[in-house]
């Protein structure tokens, strides 16, 4: 009920009520703070799903890398920023040029891969990188007959010592394990890599 009042003259009129106070002016206040609470929602929707995109894609990622657990000859093997491929394996008692070859005391394993620089800066390799893996057995190369098995004729080296790689390019070589001629047959071992000569930790290339 509206309320009537006296002014001084004693003049009679009805108070009206102040604009904020009627249906018409709550219903639409109420109208504009429920849009406004929607609008926050459907951003908040919106952030999320944009953060769930490449969170996803990563685990994606993770779950395809985790797959790739083990590689075979032929292989491109990420380590760091270098590419590794196994193009080949032999057997031999002597490697090296036939007028001066470099003998083994048992049996060489002779790995025959490529090393591609994918980074931004010159990264040095080494034979001390690799490791003859079999079981809990491990083995290092063999220097001379790495050594030897990377001189052509004219003795001329182009294996892996203290090789200093640009980026971009790819080096070809061969890496010589002095072993048992069982253990250089056995379909069990497994050449590894470490990111640099001070890591412990190889990455594993199934050599048969």
């Amino acid at each position: 009920m509206a309320k009537k009042i006296k002014d001084a003259d004693g003049n009679t009129y009805v108070q009206k009520k102040p604009f904020y106070k009627k249906w018409w002016f709550i219903l639409i206040a109420v109208i504009i703070l429920i849009s406004a609470f929607s609008g926050l929602g459907d951003d908040d929707t919106a952030s999320s799903n944009d953060t769930a995109e490449p969170v996803a894609a990563e685990k994606q990622k993770d779950v395809e890398k985790e797959k790739k657990s083990e590689f075979i000859i032929g292989d491109v093997v990420a380590v760091e920023k270098l590419d590794y491929t196994v193009n080949s394996v032999e057997v031999a008692k002597s490697v090296g040029p036939s007028i001066y070859p470099t003998d083994a005391k048992d049996t060489f394993l002779i790995v025959d891969l490529t090393v591609k620089n994918n980074g931004n800066e010159a990264i040095m390799i080494d034979t001390s990188n690799f490791k003859l893996i079999d079981g809990e057995k491990s083995f290092d190369p063999d220097s001379m007959g790495s050594i030897s098995a990377n001189q052509d004729a004219e003795g001329n080296s182009t294996g892996f010592f203290l090789e200093n790689l640009n980026p971009d390019v790819s080096i070809q070589g061969t890496v010589v394990f002095d072993v048992t001629e069982e253990r250089a047959n056995s379909n069990t071992v497994q050449l590894g890599i470490s990111k640099n000569i001070f890591s412990d930790k190889y990455t594993k290339i199934k050599l048969r």
